[in-house]
């Protein structure tokens, strides 16, 4: 059965005040890879390196053209084979815009945008690294997060950032389960090898 993402009012307001801007959590957004197109340093007494590294962010994945696109067999066919792979109850291929959560592809009931600030996803596109949480409980960053406390009970999550033109990290490649679990490092390879398809496929024709 699909995961539910049912929107109760009282705790997910609760957890946007513990928040801080979009903006801010991303004050360490990763640089483009040497591989990138080099950008033009800004004086932080005019526009705070933050605030830039997340336009340009936004610019590489708008130069996509993938955001609020309709679905594509081509990203399809890469979360059925994550689920399928990795016994989760969904897979999701998705890019953090200013204000949300756009999810391109994924398996499940699920809603097509989630508000950014809900977004696991925003977590993942912040560093370099896979990120693995074995039990979201644990983890100080989620345990209080609605999707943890309230339906649909999230215990496992698993991203890879995913980079767009210029090499900005526009989305990710991720697995929710609702058990504890993790992964093997076989398995971690698998699915980095799975978010680089993921990847040759967003920059197509970017």
């Amino acid at each position: 059965m699909g995961l539910r993402w049912s929107r109760q009012d009282r705790g997910i307001r609760r957890y946007e005040r513990e928040l801080v801007s979009p903006i801010e959590r991303n004050h360490a957004l990763p640089s483009p890879s040497p591989l990138g197109a080099s950008t033009t340093p800004v004086s932080p007494t005019v526009v705070p390196p933050s605030r830039e590294s997340e336009r340009q962010r936004l610019r590489s994945l708008l130069r996509t053209g993938l955001l609020d696109s309709p679905e594509e067999e081509r990203f399809n066919h890469l979360t059925r084979e994550a689920q399928t792979r990795f016994g989760v109850h969904t897979a999701i291929i998705s890019f953090i815009s200013e204000d949300r959560q756009f999810l391109k592809s994924f398996v499940g009931d699920l809603p097509r945008n989630i508000p950014r600030e809900l977004a696991f996803c925003n977590t993942t596109i912040g560093q370099e690294e896979t990120l693995v949480v074995p039990d979201m409980r644990t983890d100080a960053r989620f345990r209080s997060h609605p999707f943890v406390v309230q339906d649909p009970f999230v215990r496992f999550y698993a991203g890879v950032p995913l980079r767009g033109p210029s090499g900005w990290f526009v989305g990710s490649l991720c697995l929710v389960g609702t058990s504890p679990r993790d992964l093997s490092a076989e398995e971690r390879g698998h699915l980095r090898r799975l978010a680089a398809l993921a990847e040759i496929e967003v920059n197509t024709g970017a």
